[in-house]
């Protein structure tokens, strides 16, 4: 609106109607061409009916009075309600409803009588494949709220759907709804509250003279202390809902709201996550007990099953909420239970010269497993160290006995260029690929987030897609180019890094030989030089593996031979019988004398070991002498 309107002598409007106030919805007569009043109605819900008898919304009093505030205001009286999913911002205005339809006394006098009435956008949209049937029904829409008459305040939940942005019906016809309200909306004419989450509203942005029309409010999340105060009111609800068979104590009340605070996905917020947590318990519960009975009664135990007919009421427990809570999170699949003496064992046997790193990474594991300090952020862990020392080995072992199944590995080789990210997150709507369905290498946290990730050699992806793993070290989570969470809290991120690699093969000053050891203070400040330090601060762990000298790969060739001679003895008996129970130790001395290169650590062993076997088995078949060494080649 322009200065005319701050005049004394008011705008044009004003001066319309003799130069006085105007009244608060100027006449507009009745529907010309979308139908009647009752008509329209029916593409409406009754909130103020719907929600009479409705619990009262708690803690946000402050936030309904600014509600109420922007609606009763002369111009712009539209109130935009922005917040995360789940927060409540739907509940708000059911309980202004609620308010009007009860006759509150907080209810400025301009609105005691007036409807609040949702407008579900699909309604908008059904049925109108006939050129000029949607203008028609949305004019429609706007005349009956506009006629003072009608005293109706419309609700557009999912407001965002509008505006033509991503996620909407169609740009086209999202607009075309947008550009047939603004003309309203700017005058004044009607009052629209809109709700839409903190993502999504940007689709706002996409068109700012739509967006200026609205007062943007924020709906802030509730505290735990203020959920465990609405679950007790929501509890005599959902016991009703299942017949009172179902009992909450307050003590499994209270726990429900930290399960739900732990367990949650990214994304989820409170109250919704606690009391969607505690309606899916009960109904498990209630299933659980059906259960019981039915199976009593298929072995004939009839006693039994009326035995648990006629108990009056089942409690809830802890142990079961927290169990549905895991199942709302990873669907079947539940992280494995770690064996940290297995792993150990597994660790220490594959593994040769490291130790040291492996006893670190082991007791971290352990401690993780007590589960002292519950976190939404992922475990992350930096492995440094030269080519060949076994940081991807070490990560591979630790999924296959941690979550048993194979690590998300990204060669990070791969993602050289700013606009890597695009195969991580997706592309951009507009860009090329943004419409594809192709699947994106972390979809599959959705499905089970007790993943191990490995990103291997970190230090060669480009420093935009580098950051972008902040936000899922810092926060648990990444939003893909469509908005969309993708929720790291429950996975294990692994770097590995060929950076350092100097200082950590570095000789001791003076007589001896072998690696010099390094403290963590100079592994952080060589990696300092390829990383971004607020990158590096974010790791929980870095290790540095230490270098592969002749002697260790000897020790590796050794216990790599023996792994492939049991596996060739289970698969292939009859060749087996020729190969020795250990390697000859002058042949072993031989082999790793002519294949060690200390560059590449510990890759040649395996090609070496597998040379030896079959050129073993060859000579025994054809009765000739094997070769004391692998050739060159």
């Amino acid at each position: 609106m322009g200065l005319s309107n701050f005049t004394p002598g008011g705008s044009d409007d004003d001066k319309s109607n003799g130069g006085g106030r105007p009244p608060r919805f100027p006449p507009m007569g009745p529907p010309s061409s979308g139908g009647s009043a009752d008509d329209v109605k029916e593409l409406l819900v009754d909130y103020n009916e719907k929600f009479k008898n409705a619990d009262p919304t708690m803690f946000r009093d402050t936030l309904i009075e600014q509600v109420l505030s922007v609606v009763i205001s002369k111009t712009k009286p539209n109130a935009l309600l922005v917040g995360s999913a789940g927060v409540g911002k739907t509940k708000i205005v059911e309980d202004i409803a609620r308010r009007i339809a009860l006759g509150d006394t907080l209810i400025p006098d301009q609105f005691k009588d007036h409807t609040i009435y949702e407008l579900p956008i699909t309604n908008i949209i059904a049925g109108t494949g006939i050129v000029g049937s949607l203008e028609e029904k949305v004019k429609a829409i706007v005349e009956f709220a506009s006629n003072p008459k009608n005293k109706a305040i419309l609700f557009m939940d999912e407001i965002h759907q509008i505006t033509g942005g991503s996620g909407s019906h169609g740009d086209s016809t999202g607009r075309k709804i947008s550009q047939i309200l603004k003309p309203a909306l700017a005058r004044g004419d009607m009052s629209v509250i809109g709700a839409t989450t903190s993502t999504e509203s940007r689709a706002f942005d996409e068109d700012p003279a739509f967006a200026r029309r609205f007062t943007r409010l924020i709906v802030d999340e509730l505290s735990m202390e203020q959920t465990l105060a609405v679950m007790t009111t929501v509890r005599p609800g959902l016991m009703a809902h299942y017949r009172h068979q179902i009992g909450v104590s307050d003590d499994v009340l209270a726990e429900t709201v930290k399960i739900a605070e732990e367990k949650s996905r990214a994304g989820q917020h409170r109250p919704d996550n606690a009391i969607t947590l505690l309606d899916r318990a009960m109904a498990d519960r209630v299933l659980e007990q059906k259960k019981l009975i039915v199976q009593a009664e298929n072995a004939g135990n009839t006693a039994l099953a009326q035995t648990l007919r006629s108990i009056p009421q089942v409690p809830l427990t802890s142990t079961r909420v927290l169990d549905v809570a895991k199942r709302l999170m990873t669907g079947n699949a539940q992280r494995k239970d770690l064996d940290v003496a297995a792993l150990r064992a597994t660790l220490t046997s594959r593994l040769q010269g490291q130790d040291d790193v492996l006893e670190k990474l082991t007791d971290r594991l352990a401690c993780e497993e007590l589960d002292l300090f519950p976190t939404k952020t992922p475990m992350t862990w930096m492995f440094a160290g030269a080519s060949g020392v076994g940081k991807t080995e070490t990560a591979k072992i630790i999924a296959e006995q941690m979550t048993g199944t194979e690590p998300i590995i990204l060669n990070m080789t791969e993602y050289h260029s700013e606009w890597s990210t695009s195969k991580i997150i997706g592309s951009p709507p507009g860009y090329v690929g943004s419409d594809s369905n192709q699947e994106l290498p972390f979809d599959t946290l959705e499905s089970n987030p007790h993943r191990l990730i490995l990103l291997d050699e970190f230090e060669k992806a480009d420093k935009a897609v580098q950051r972008l793993f902040l936000s899922a070290f810092d926060e648990g989570y990444i939003r893909n180019a469509h908005g969309k969470m993708l929720d790291f809290s429950k996975a294990l991120v692994i770097c590995t890094t060929n950076a350092a690699r100097e200082a950590l093969s570095g000789s001791r000053i003076g007589f001896g030989s072998g690696p010099k050891a390094i403290s963590r203070q100079s592994l952080i400040k060589a990696l300092a030089h390829f990383f971004d330090a607020e990158l590096l601060g974010r790791f929980s762990l870095v290790v540095g593996f230490s270098p592969i000298d002749e002697p260790t790969y000897r020790q590796i060739m050794a216990a790599d031979y023996d792994r492939q001679r049991e596996r060739i003895v289970e698969a292939k008996p009859r060749l087996a019988q020729a190969l020795p129970a250990q390697m000859p130790d002058d042949e072993l001395c031989a082999i790793a004398e002519a294949t060690y290169v200390d560059s590449q650590g510990a890759r040649q062993a395996r090609k070496a070991v597998r040379c030896w076997i079959e050129d073993h088995l060859l000579a025994a078949q054809t009765g000739g002498a094997a070769p004391a060494s692998p050739s060159d080649d």
